[in-house]
């Protein structure tokens, strides 16, 4: 067995060892791992559990993904799971870690290069990582009673370390979301470079939790006067951008692809003399032109986490497009530039893929349709690309919301909007959603426009939100009331009631916290992010109000927006 250092000690990586132990124990084994493929075409283990060697051996060793896949083939199917047996699995002796234990003469028992695993798969059955177990209690290969057993935990396992998983990387990218998005600010905010520079070494310093960081332009660098290191990192950089990737440099991690051995060396030498184990190379650029690097260093610390990559590639990408507007326009250009270009990259990046993915489903489908009927296996892909399509929509919507509405509004965008359009809009729009479970909206609005001076968007997704959630939860054939008050004291009130499953109190103080999931089962096997009511929150308080809940678990709960109005143009000119 083999094992990867992946990111060092977490919340996520505790979790996985957790499942995986007990997966172990339960089927007999006293070793256990999880391991995890990258998007730099490695496979890295992330914890290591059950024996002391094993773990301090094994953390931070590196398999290339084609290694790992070679095993997965050769091996013997055992329903999930996968053995490679001793005599095939010794051809892999430098990817394969042995214990102190002797060979057995049994020709049942447990020989020292076995390999027992059962791969990790997402719902849509593509390969995320693979969990390892080893040294078994009984000495013996499993017979078929132990392999029922332990494919048994390996599918529960399998479930409960895909959905934490998922958890864990929707967390971090938005932790990073936000780190990037500071970079962005910073970068736009001073046309100063060398501030610029050095505001942006602070800010992802700090977002990304590193020891160090560097950042260097190829413009004005004396090539001659760059000792060997620093010529090899300003090389590493041009490749990194031309694959537009970033590159990581450990003793484990030898940027496949990017790096010869000797380059790899030179680099380690480097980290070695400043006292750093490892680091991530981003390289900086706009368009076809890289003009610098930013380097992370850790010392003594675990390696970078594919998030961690795809938010400092992005970084790279803000930051050199930063100090090319820093060199080029005045202060106010250069910040409307860059923010209309930022939008329309994560416009195109983002929602157009997953457009264009819907648009050719919706095509295929029409086709299929019209033509010979399809197998029941072909419906059920079909479906599950649709959802799979909606689902990411979805995701990435709420993520792109949550993320604006964190910043202070733009006065520039913020009109007088009626409140009462926004309600109706809403209730229109969730019309299918609401008649599909039974559910009866009632809407009661004041004659009067209820105004208020706010992005057209944000009230939409603030009522939407919360007005689906009540929906959402409440019992087939139930009810749910919307009320907006009429304008008192320059401020306004909408309730939104429900008679659904309710929320205890423990839970009410989380609520509005992103990605909390309630735990009572009635709920959490309900569909969504977690990210609906704290949108719903950071919208109201862009908008300078706040939000309450009363609940009662089995009875339903209460949730009121209070909300600073605008009076209408009569009264602003009287």
């Amino acid at each position: 067995m083999h094992a990867i250092r992946g990111g060092g000690p977490s919340e996520l990586a505790r979790i996985l060892g957790d499942i995986a132990a007990e997966m172990a124990r339960a089927g007999g084994f006293r070793l256990s791992a999880v391991s995890l493929f990258r998007e730099s075409d490695e496979l890295e283990f992330v914890v290591v559990d059950g024996n002391d060697d094993a773990r301090d051996t094994l953390t931070g060793d590196v398999t290339p993904t084609p290694v790992a896949m070679e095993m997965l083939e050769r091996a013997q199917r055992w329903g999930r799971l996968r053995f490679l047996p001793h005599g095939e699995a010794v051809e892999l002796m430098d990817h394969i870690w042995v214990g102190s234990e002797p060979r057995p003469e049994d020709p049942d028992g447990w020989q020292p290069c076995d390999l027992l695993m059962a791969p990790l798969v997402d719902l849509d059955d593509v390969l995320q990582g693979i969990v390892w177990v080893d040294l078994p209690v009984d000495g013996r290969r499993p017979g078929p009673e132990q392999r029922h057993r332990l494919e048994q935990h390996a599918e529960r396992a399998n479930r409960a370390m895909i959905e934490a998983l998922e958890h864990g990387r929707l967390t971090e990218q938005v932790r990073l979301a936000d780190a990037a998005r500071r970079v962005v600010r910073s970068a736009t905010a001073d046309l100063d470079l060398a501030h610029l520079l050095e505001t942006a070494i602070d800010t992802v310093r700090e977002g990304f939790g590193v020891d160090d960081v560097r950042v260097r332009l190829l413009a004005g660098e004396d090539t001659d006067g760059l000792d060997e290191v620093s010529l090899q990192a300003r090389l590493l950089a041009e490749r990194c951008w031309g694959e537009q990737r970033v590159a990581i440099v450990s003793h484990h991690r030898a940027a496949p692809a990017l790096l010869s051995a000797e380059e790899h060396a030179v680099l380690l030498d480097g980290l070695h003399t400043q006292g750093d184990t490892s680091l991530l190379l981003t390289p900086l650029g706009a368009g076809s032109e890289c003009v610098g690097r930013l380097v992370m260093f850790r010392r003594d610390r675990g390696d970078w986490s594919d998030e961690e990559a795809s938010a400092a590639l992005d970084i790279g990408h803000d930051l050199g497009r930063a100090v090319l507007n820093a060199r080029s326009f005045e202060r106010e250009r250069q910040a409307a530039a860059y923010r209309q270009q930022l939008i329309g990259t994560m416009a195109h990046e983002l929602k157009n893929p997953l457009a264009a993915a819907g648009g050719y489903l919706d095509m295929l489908e029409d086709f299929l349709a019209e033509g010979p009927s399809t197998t029941p296996q072909v419906d059920r892909a079909l479906h599950g690309i649709g959802r799979a399509t909606r689902r990411l929509d979805a995701i990435v919507a709420d993520l792109l919301t949550l993320a604006r509405v964190a910043e202070e509004a733009d006065p520039a965008l913020a009109t007088p909007s009626d409140l009462r359009t926004a309600v109706a809009e809403a209730v229109e729009g969730l019309a299918v959603l609401a008649d599909a479970r039974d559910v009866r909206v009632t809407v009661h609005v004041p004659d009067d426009p209820v105004l208020l001076t706010a992005e057209p968007t944000d009230l939409e997704r603030m009522v939407v939100n919360l007005v689906s959630n009540a929906v959402k939860y409440s019992r087939d054939g139930g009810g749910v009331e919307v009320h907006l008050s009429a304008p008192e004291g320059g401020r306004t009130q909408l309730r939104v009631v429900d008679h659904g499953i309710g929320i205890d109190a423990v839970e009410q103080q989380h609520l509005f916290e992103e990605f909390f999931r309630s735990a009572d089962p009635a709920a959490s096997g309900l569909p969504g992010t977690g990210l609906g009511l704290a949108i719903v929150e950071r919208v109201v308080r862009r908008l300078g109000g706040h939000v309450a809940v009363d609940s009662t678990p089995g009875v339903g709960s209460v949730f009121t927006l209070t909300l600073p109005t605008t009076p209408p143009a009569s009264e602003q000119t009287a």
